[in-house]
This record gives structure tokens, C-alpha cells and sequence, in this order.
């Protein structure tokens, strides 16, 4: 069993999976200080409006981390949003805080209601994230519209649950994704969901053991998929199970990446996913966001309780940027 025993239970891995214009628009990100598309939301927050049609299309996830610098990593949000901010978790709205902040990769919980809409949210029970109350199983797509999310503080906000469709209109060709199956959805009908928004590409699947990767991989043989290794020989069970190290990435945990896993895992020419929680906490206690830099020599990503601060430390700039940028506009 992969397990995660972080101060947010859940986050076990399966991921899924330039032109200069492309990186153009990435940099222009990391201006967290400038507003990017704006968004508009009808009042059942179904119907989404955004410029897409003006973005450069994104690599796929896969050939992002194959361009990608060794010795630098990309950020991504843990629940979609940053602690201690105004953007509940699992929102469109978190993720359009992301995108304007320069945070290339959002981890996210996709759940489904009672009439088998599928939406975002982490918990079984509405009580502690939102005004609602009682199991989100029992509310419709409708009723969860009367609904009020708190934020990150615990306060209340006018942020209504989104859709999961809503999720996936905002971010094609605006920011990667990773897809945490909650227990009350269908896997196989989440996948068409991604597949009907044409987002194969730009996803990150989590499983949360052998048994859900074997099954992921079966359902979509060609989206990437994070398996949890800890080390060097399990890798090889990954792949005598028949899952091909090409679509493959890895969750290693919570703590740096020992030197031997690094190494197996980079013959294989496997990206590498950690945790930064517990670091997380300590950097927010001492103000210092420079330690991420060490924490990040192995991982091509690293999830964060507090993105817009890693993302700070971690974006990709200078020479690497360039080696990036040359990378991806070659492979187009």
C-alpha cells in the first residue's frame, strides 16, 4: 500500500501526464503582481468564459519533464491552493490565483454527488470546508450551489463548489493538473471527462496503490501515471506489473530524495514528485524560503501547502529557463 502521512491525508500519486511563446507566457506568469484572464462564472458556476483561445497550446506533462533542467523542479499546489490564503481549496477560483502567480501544477481531489456530477472537493462530509453539512453523496449538483466554501483560514467565503468540467475548461493550456480520484467517483468516467476536454496531456493521474495504478494504466494506457516508490527495487515491481516506465512518474514521499533512489529513478529516466509539507511549515515559521532550493535538487516537482512561496523560490529562469525554452521549441 502507498501511504502519505502528511497533515493532509490523501495525497498519494499517480501522474499524469514549447515553443518560446509558450515559456513567453510562463514567464509572464511569475509577475504575480498582474492580472491574467479573468473569469466569468454564471450564477450556477457551470458556464466558464476564458481567452484559451489566445494561448499558445501546452507540451505535454511528459515532455515538460523531459525538458526540463535536472537540477531545477516545478511547483505544484497541494488541493489547488496556497494555506493561509483567500482561495478555498479545490476551486476554479484557487487555480485562476495559481495560473496569475506563475504555479504551473495543481494537485486536485475530483469527487462526485448524489445525481453523478462530478465536482471537486477532498472530504466525504461538506462540515469542515464549507456551510454545508452531511455527506456530499447525499446533495445533488443543484442543492451543492446553495453551498458557501470556506477558505484556507477557515473563513467563509461567496465561492461555490466547482465542477469538475468547470476545472478543466479553466486549465487547458493554462496549468497541469493532478487528478486525485476520491472514493465516490467512477475512475473510468473521470478519464472521459478528460479525454471530452481534450486534456490527456496536461494531467497527472495519482493512484494510491499497485492495484489502482494497474487499473488506471488499463483505462488510459497513454495519460501518465505516478506510482509510489520508495526504492531502487521498486521500480522493477512497477514494472513487472506491465506498467511502462515511459508513462510513468513516482512519489517518493515527504522527505528529500536519497541519493540511490535519485540516481535508479533518473536511469529510467523517471520524473520525481515529493512533498514538501512538513518543510513547509518550518519555512512559514522562520521566513526563509531558501531551503526549498536544496529540497528541490532531485524532484522535477515539488507539491506545496504553500505554492505562491515555493514557486517564488523554485521558478525557472536564466540559463535554465533558456535550456528549457531551446528543449521544447526543438520537439515541436
Amino acid at each position: 500500500m502507498f501511504t502519505h502521512n502528511g497533515k493532509k491525508n490523501g495525497y498519494i500519486v499517480t501522474t499524469v501526464a514549447v515553443s518560446t511563446l509558450f515559456l513567453g507566457a510562463l514567464s509572464s506568469c511569475q509577475k504575480t503582481n498582474t492580472p491574467t484572464e479573468k473569469l466569468n462564472i454564471d450564477e450556477r458556476g457551470r458556464n466558464i468564459a476564458t481567452n484559451n483561445g489566445d494561448i499558445t497550446p501546452y507540451p505535454s506533462v511528459l515532455e515538460l519533464f523531459t525538458c526540463k533542467p535536472s537540477d531545477v523542479a516545478f511547483v505544484a499546489a497541494h488541493r489547488g491552493t496556497h494555506e493561509s490564503s483567500k482561495y478555498p481549496e479545490n476551486t476554479v477560483e484557487s487555480l485562476q490565483a495559481l495560473h496569475e502567480n506563475g504555479v504551473q501544477f495543481a494537485e486536485i481531489d475530483v469527487a462526485r454527488l448524489k445525481d453523478g456530477t462530478q465536482f471537486l472537493f477532498h472530504d466525504g462530509t461538506w462540515d469542515l470546508r464549507s456551510t454545508g453539512t452531511g455527506p456530499i453523496t447525499m446533495t445533488t449538483w443543484e442543492q451543492s450551489q446553495q453551498i458557501f466554501l470556506k477558505d484556507t483560514n477557515g473563513k467563509i467565503t461567496s465561492i461555490r463548489p466547482s465542477s469538475f468540467a468547470d476545472i478543466l475548461a479553466f486549465a487547458k493550456d493554462k496549468i497541469y493538473l493532478e487528478i486525485d480520484f476520491q472514493p465516490s467517483v467512477d475512475e473510468a468516467k473521470v478519464l472521459n471527462s478528460i479525454r471530452d476536454a481534450d486534456m490527456t496531456d496536461q494531467v497527472i493521474l495519482i493512484s494510491h496503490n499497485a492495484e489502482q495504478a494497474l487499473r488506471l494504466y488499463k483505462l488510459a494506457p497513454k495519460m501518465a501515471l505516478s506510482v509510489g516508490i520508495f526504492t531502487p527495487g521498486d521500480i522493477k515491481k512497477m514494472e513487472d506489473l506491465g506498467i511502462p516506465t515511459n508513462i510513468m512518474t513516482v512519489w517518493t514521499g515527504e522527505k528529500q530524495v536519497p541519493d540511490d533512489l535519485a540516481k535508479a529513478l533518473r536511469d529510467k529516466k523517471i520524473p520525481i514528485i515529493v512533498g514538501s509539507f512538513d518543510l513547509d511549515d518550518i519555512l512559514q515559521a522562520s521566513g526563509d524560503f531558501t531551503p526549498y532550493t536544496n529540497f528541490a535538487i532531485h524532484p522535477d516537482l515539488v507539491v506545496s501547502d504553500f505554492a505562491f512561496d515555493a514557486q517564488e523560490t523554485l521558478q525557472i529562469k536564466g540559463e535554465d529557463k533558456s535550456r528549457l525554452d531551446a528543449c521544447l521549441k526543438a520537439n515541436k
